[in-house]
């Protein structure tokens, strides 16, 4: 309902701006709401940002203990761009010496075409291939490449019908026969196999992938070798390399949730805030339940021995400050220590890692306490979320009642109005009535 206009003409006052004031002091309460309800929805905020950063942190732990990760594996390499390789399965480890004579290739004919005004049709592959009159050499081709059973491929080149076998080696072939067809016999190709030896017994293949060269490994042949390729096949052993990588990425995540969490409880409230923006700061400063988990993980990972991974705080020096990583509680990471560790002693380092007393079995339990669904943060976000909810109930209300509030206002000062016009009116009325009987009078 829209509020009663109010023009004042029967007080001179400017009730318009009284009523403005007055529900501008019937409206602190609401501001106050309005202020707690943004804290709440920040401090909200700032513990899902906490707990996506923990989560992160959860996730590089659990791939530190996949079983799949400390899995011996195999690597191969090649010496040469000449031959690429790949495992297909479990190999001999060692050097193998690879050369390669001959690439592998399709046979290829090339025929001339001349159209015909009649309707026709060509053999190729044994596929018959029906022509329409006056098929030109475009039309041939379409025909051809649009029946794969054919076994080949045409194309067009300088006004002649190139067919290639669509598979290589010795075995390929092309055949066609028909009307309009003419075979240029100068420029047939024969198929070929790959020919190749390994360790100097001589191979050969119908492609050039080399599948049964070395057993587990697939070769693929690109180029002639201009001597031996050593194609080196690695004993079986954890990948250092994903494990090194998977470390790496804990120690980010780990470092992230830390600098946020520290920035969070070290934020400072304003005092007297003026705006929102600053209203929300320090909503979490000094959090009893965040410096703990702080102090838990970082001692945790202090009584892991993580230095022989590589990871550690930083060492301490005369030029340490305020910020430095041993200070803070942040985690460096020498990617050679942990690489050294695992090519010396991988039992060992998967022990440190994720073993009965490795740091992942230690930490873990910490981080899921923390994150848990309806549990620790989670819980916390929870109980904000519904704060800020209450509280909104309690603005809408507010708001009901302060319109209600408003409308009454406008309608006593109209009814005041009208009542003080009225009284204006008869008191003219009467002084005029009094002026009347003086006059008479005199």
């Amino acid at each position: 309902m829209s509020p009663i206009t109010i023009t004042g003409l029967g007080t001179s006052l400017d009730t318009e701006s009284i009523i403005e004031n007055l529900m501008k002091v019937e409206r602190l309460p609401q501001t106050r709401l309005e202020k707690r309800q943004g804290q709440v929805k920040a401090r909200e905020a700032a513990l899902q940002g906490i707990l996506k950063k923990l989560n992160e942190v959860g996730s590089t732990l659990q791939s530190l203990r996949s079983a799949t990760l400390w899995a011996d594996v195999q690597k191969v390499s090649s010496s040469s761009t000449a031959i690429t390789a790949e495992m297909a399965g479990g190999a001999g480890p060692g050097g193998y010496q690879v050369e390669v004579s001959q690439l592998a290739r399709a046979a290829q004919r090339t025929y001339e075409f001349t159209s015909s005004e009649a309707a026709a049709s060509i053999v190729v592959g044994g596929q018959t291939i029906e022509l329409a009159p006056g098929a030109k050499l475009a039309d041939v081709v379409a025909a051809i490449n649009s029946n794969h059973e054919t076994g080949v491929s045409a194309v067009a080149v300088g006004g002649k019908l190139v067919l290639s076998s669509r598979t290589t080696g010795a075995g390929s072939a092309v055949t066609a026969t028909g009307a309009g067809l003419a075979e240029e016999a100068a420029k047939a190709r024969a198929g070929q196999d790959t020919l190749y030896s390994i360790d100097g017994i001589a191979g050969s293949s119908a492609t050039n992938v080399i599948t049964e060269a070395i057993p587990g490994v697939t070769l693929t042949a690109t180029a002639l070798t201009t001597g031996p390729t050593t194609i080196s096949v690695t004993e079986p052993a954890p990948d250092t390399a994903s494990i090194a990588t998977k470390v790496k990425a804990f120690v980010s995540a780990y470092n992230s949730a830390v600098e946020l969490i520290q920035a969070k409880v070290s934020e400072e409230t304003v005092r007297s805030p003026k705006t929102q923006e600053e209203a929300n700061k320090g909503v979490l400063f000094g959090d009893s339940s965040l410096n703990s988990l702080l102090s838990s993980m970082r001692q945790t990972l202090s009584e892991s021995g993580l230095g022989a991974l590589g990871v550690s705080t930083g060492a301490p020096s005369t030029a340490v400050t305020a910020t430095s990583s041993s200070v803070r509680g942040l985690l460096t990471f020498d990617e050679s220590k942990l690489s050294t560790l695992l090519k010396e002693n991988p039992v060992g380092a998967k022990e440190a890692i994720s073993g009965a007393k490795g740091f992942v079995t230690k930490l873990e339990p910490l981080v899921e306490v923390a994150t848990k669904p309806g549990g620790g943060i989670s819980e916390r976000i929870s109980t904000a979320t519904k704060e800020a909810a209450v509280l909104g109930e309690q603005m809408t209300a507010l708001e009901e009642r302060l319109t209600r509030r408003e409308e009454r206002l406008h309608a006593q000062f109209a009814a005041m109005e009208v009542a003080l016009s009225k009284s204006k009116s008869e008191s003219e009325w009467l002084a005029g009535q009094l002026k009347g009987l003086e006059t008479n009078k005199a």
